[in-house]
């Protein structure tokens, strides 16, 4: 939509991709009417900030168009109805008090020729006010007709009667406005002017607080999480286990198996060395080994010391790997006879070999010499400075999330948990101490440059895998070798899956469920700054037209806030940031980092609680449920519309010939940002050429969302992690 008028964009209002646009289109519409006597009070109340009641109401309903927009700068049409001309009204944000918003002229004249009535295409959004003295016996319902254009948003019409009573009638394209939106405008609207007409405190507000009551009253039931804290410490469930079921399998990998008495002996072991060598409460201790069962042990031993571990990639580079021992203040290292053989260490790290090092060291009790409050690890993640943040989480966080999840899946001596994560990510921990706390076993898979679904469901098979908890690009990768090679029935005992860490695809479920019916699948997340996974959703069937998958309500000991610009509260639909409170299951800050903890840890006016700002843009749904839409620092806008790329991706996925797909912005030319599709062909059925997708996508989507270009891969690149890298994916498009 053009916007030559403004010289600020239209308001940036939720809306629904229409899938099969009709011509015309549906309107909705919503009549809203004051109390008597509201016109003579707001006029009253305006005459003493030297505004008029008519300013008072334009700038009203720019105030509502605020709350609902997500930028704090745009323009609408304002058709004075009996008056003559239209007028450009801009809302910028600054801040300035509501008396002062009222009384700023418009930015266009009445009478503009080049704006002469309510057909101008300029804006999607239009507030038409006929406030003249009705005559005797004047109806104050107006009779209102649709806007003309398809582009059209919202429309509104402001009359007021002979009893002093303000209506209001807002009308909408039923197939645009996302369900309940413009009916909450509108119940804003009408409270907003009854306020005002009451000398309210609003007239002096420069922070308007217009989110429905009963939406806030959602989200504090939705937020009502407290739950008794488990006791112990992550590592002390495998001492119990070891004391009733000695021989019970804790670690199982392809060449070898523990038992909970073993990794209970080996724990004391390498705890016992370490304690010997330096390691307590508040110290780390570096972990650097591939996938196998040193790595279980290395983990609980280290927290068996006292100490805290930090996990490290072994394949890092040597300047890398020495950068995060020396931030991690980390002199002593726990690897393993491979691994140690073909690293290159810095000077000075004194390294414990877990598979040989520690077989004569006593492997009696350790009685634990932390409190559930110390650090249990410190996980370093890229940081968008180029330096990495480590992540300071305790055993009491830590745990908080393990038994919630184990509560929910109904986890048992007899589960068997598929640990694909690397240690360094921190869906990790769950794989490592979760399913111990429950009893049952973690299996490793053995370690691969690369991902090897074909292995893990040799693996998975043989080991009767029950549990798997990974990134969605890993859960795809197994299905889609599933797929193809016909071997469903390797993951027949598998029965719960849980996403995390990365959107969940909305066909997957709907693929997992073909390959095992039994299989229940879960959509869960959360930074590593709130301790694993703090949010997470019961995947039903998902809806063909669906977009996304929710990511759900916030788990035990967690609140969700989704927060604008100006951290107040969003209302249902609209997106804002993700700022997390708990007072046990946050992070308790970033490692050496006083700056950057304060930075993103705070508390936020109005909360009265501490929050991370998570960096993850989201909006809340009806019933309280949460949908992500990607990261703050992924946001892409064109031309003041905020374009969300997941439904792009959606889009492309339903083509036969894609087996998945990545849409990125391309933001090599400044200020114009370009969306680049990238694909992985389908292994069945025939090619598709980019032309031909693109084309596709332009029978569903708006032209705005269809990508400059399509590019095949043969597989799309992942980072450490497992998630797919984006960043690698926004230069230049590939040949």
């Amino acid at each position: 939509m053009p916007d030559r008028h403004f010289a600020a964009p239209p308001p940036a209002l939720p809306a629904v991709t229409a899938r099969k646009p009709e011509q015309p289109p549906p309107w909705g519409r919503a009549s809203r009417v004051t109390g008597p006597g509201v016109w003579d009070g707001l006029t009253g109340a305006a005459r003493r900030y030297g505004v008029t009641a008519g300013q008072a109401v334009v700038a009203a309903f720019g105030e509502v168009v605020r709350t609902w927009s997500t930028t704090e700068r745009f323009a609408f049409t304002h058709v004075r109805v009996g008056e003559g001309g239209v007028a450009q009204r801009e809302r910028d944000g600054d801040g300035r008090p509501f008396a002062e918003l009222a009384g700023r002229p418009s930015t266009g004249a009445p009478g503009d020729a080049d704006s002469a009535g309510p057909g101008d295409r300029s804006s999607p959004v239009v507030l038409a006010t006929a406030l003249h003295r009705p005559r005797p016996g004047e109806s104050g319902a107006p009779a209102v007709t649709p806007p003309p254009w398809p582009e059209s948003l919202l429309h509104v019409e402001v009359t007021r009667d002979e009893r002093g009573a303000v209506a209001a009638v807002w009308q909408w394209p039923a197939d645009r406005c996302p369900a309940g939106m413009a009916e909450a405008m509108a119940d804003a609207f009408r409270l907003l002017l009854e306020r005002l007409s009451a000398n309210g405190p609003e007239w002096t507000s420069d922070n308007l607080r217009l989110v429905p009551e009963e939406q806030l009253a959602v989200r504090a039931r939705v937020n009502a999480t407290r739950t008794p804290l488990p006791e112990g410490l992550l590592h002390t469930p495998v001492v119990e286990q070891a004391r009733l079921r000695p021989d019970a399998p804790a670690v199982i990998t392809t060449g070898r198996t523990l038992g909970y008495g073993e990794l209970n002996s080996r724990m004391n072991q390498v705890g016992r060395r370490l304690r010997e060598l330096g390691a307590r409460p508040g110290r780390l201790v570096a972990v650097v080994l591939d996938k196998g069962w040193e790595q279980i042990v290395a983990l609980h031993g280290v927290l068996a010391s006292g100490a805290a571990y930090v996990p490290i990639d072994p394949a890092v580079p040597a300047e890398r790997l020495r950068r995060l021992l020396d931030r991690a203040q980390a002199g002593l290292v726990l690897t393993d006879s491979r691994t140690d053989a073909r690293v290159t260490w810095p000077d000075g790290v004194r390294r414990l070999r877990v598979d040989t090092d520690v077989d004569t060291v006593d492997d009696g009790p350790l009685e634990p010499v932390q409190r559930q409050t110390d650090l249990a690890y410190v996980i370093f993640t890229s940081g968008s400075t180029g330096t990495p943040k480590g992540v300071m989480v305790d055993h009491r966080g830590a745990l908080n999330a393990l038994h919630d999840v184990n509560r929910r899946v109904g986890m048992g001596p007899d589960d068997r948990c598929l640990a694909l994560s690397g240690i360094w990510f921190d869906l990790s921990v769950y794989d490592t101490f979760g399913v111990t706390a429950a009893g049952g076993a973690v299996v490793v898979p053995d370690p691969s440059p690369y991902p090897d679904p074909g292995h893990w469901a040799k693996l998975a098979d043989a080991a009767g895998v029950t549990f798997v908890l990974a990134v969605s690009a890993l859960l795809e990768m197994l299905a889609a070798h599933l797929e193809s090679s016909g071997e469903r029935e390797r993951i027949g005992r598998l029965r719960t899956v849980v996403q995390a860490g990365d959107v969940l695809p909305v066909t997957l479920p709907g693929r997992l469920r073909a390959l095992n019916p039994r299989i229940r699948v879960f959509n869960g997340g959360g930074p590593a700054e709130s301790c694993v996974l703090s949010v997470i959703h019961a995947v039903g069937r998902v809806d063909p037209a669906a977009t996304s998958v929710p990511l759900g309500r916030p788990m035990a000991n967690q609140r969700y806030h989704v927060l604008d610009e100006r951290l107040r509260p969003c209302p249902v639909w609209v997106p804002g940031e993700i700022h997390i409170a708990s007072e046990v299951g946050l992070a308790q800050g970033y490692w050496r980092d006083e700056a950057r903890t304060a930075a993103h840890f705070r508390p936020v006016p109005g909360l009265g609680e501490r929050v991370y700002a998570s960096g993850d843009m989201a909006r809340y749904l009806p019933d309280g449920t949460l949908e992500i839409l990607g990261r703050k620092d992924f946001q892409v806008k064109i031309q003041g519309v905020r374009i969300e790329l997941g439904e792009i991706e959606t889009a492309l996925a339903e083509h036969p010939a894609v087996a998945s797909a990545v849409v990125v912005a391309d933001r090599s030319v400044p200020d114009l940002p370009l969306l680049r599709a990238f694909v992985v062909a389908a292994g069945q059925g025939p090619a598709a050429e980019p032309d031909e997708l693109r084309a596709f996508l332009a029978r569903t989507l708006p032209s705005s969302l269809v990508p400059a270009d399509v590019t095949f891969l043969e597989r799309l690149p992942l980072n450490a992690n497992g998630k797919v890298d984006r960043l690698a994916l926004t230069g230049p498009p590939v040949g």
